[in-house]
């Protein structure tokens, strides 16, 4: 044995703790190397990231970046007259619920429970919606945002949005 090799034993036979700590940094070096390795298989488009960082601006106020999971929600409260900007953070393609029907999300203009509704999708990531009610409302006038990965369509984030007065 090398002087060395003395250094790193004692004397049982096991290995010291300098030598331990060098193998544990192998270790996780092999390990994370072949994880970023394994996730790069399969030929799709890696880019999702499995979750979604959801920004939001209502009535010009950024509200600030929420993390969302996958299959996860946010919910947002805006005034009637107010606009609602939200941005998923990656390419989305955006489907509107209102009064329980799924319309497309991008130029879609609706009147509903007493609530004018406009939708436009402004980049491949944010969608815009603008509010408007002529006249009090009676109730709260829900709808739903959901934003589908375009990456990875089981990628799917929804925004509960409610207009109030």
């Amino acid at each position: 044995m090398h002087a060395s090799q003395t250094k790193n034993t004692v004397e049982n036979g096991q290995a010291a703790p300098r030598a331990i700590g060098r193998r544990v940094k192998m270790f996780a070096a092999t390990l994370a190397s072949a994880l970023l390795l394994s996730a790069c298989g399969g030929g799709g488009d890696v880019r999702s990231s499995g979750d979604f960082t959801v920004g939001i601006v209502v009535g010009g106020q950024y509200l600030g970046a929420t993390p969302v999971a996958p299959g996860g929600s946010v919910g947002v409260a805006v005034r009637a007259g107010q606009s609602l900007r939200v941005d998923a953070g990656e390419p989305v393609v955006w489907t509107l619920f209102i009064g329980g029907s799924a319309v497309n999300a991008d130029g879609v203009q609706v009147r509903y429970a007493g609530a004018d509704i406009a939708a436009t999708v402004v980049s491949s990531t944010a969608i815009q919606v603008d509010t408007y009610a002529a006249f009090f409302l009676a109730n709260s006038v829900p709808f739903t945002l959901v934003a589908t990965s375009t990456y990875d369509s089981a990628q799917v984030v929804t925004a509960n949005v409610l207009i109030t007065n």
